[in-house]
């Protein structure tokens, strides 16, 4: 890409799934994100030639995030299925010091 910039957008409260999606709607065609974790911070490297993100835009994607997560956990209820559940990994019985 010619002429393009590169700039770290914190990822609290933003879904990866959301800003994939969102980002050539704010940033232009060429924009592309990615995970990243700056100075101990997780978040996304976006990189464009297109305008940076605004302030209102990083809150449009946090409010579509949440939204996002609200119908992810609505359709997990649906079908009956408890994210943190406890799943049984294998139960190890002791007898006379040797486990099975």
């Amino acid at each position: 890409m010619a002429g393009t910039n590169s700039y770290f957008v914190p990822g609290f409260g933003i879904s990866r799934t959301v800003i994939q999606n969102e980002i050539r709607y704010h940033c232009g065609p060429d924009a592309i994100v990615r995970p990243y974790t700056l100075q101990g911070r997780d978040g996304f490297l976006v990189t464009t030639s297109g305008p940076q993100l605004t302030k209102a835009q990083i809150e449009d994607l946090k409010r579509s995030s949440w939204e996002y997560e609200e119908k992810q956990s609505r359709r997990a209820d649906e079908a009956d299925v408890f994210v943190n559940q406890p799943v049984a990994v294998g139960q190890r019985l002791r007898r006379s010091g040797q486990y099975q």
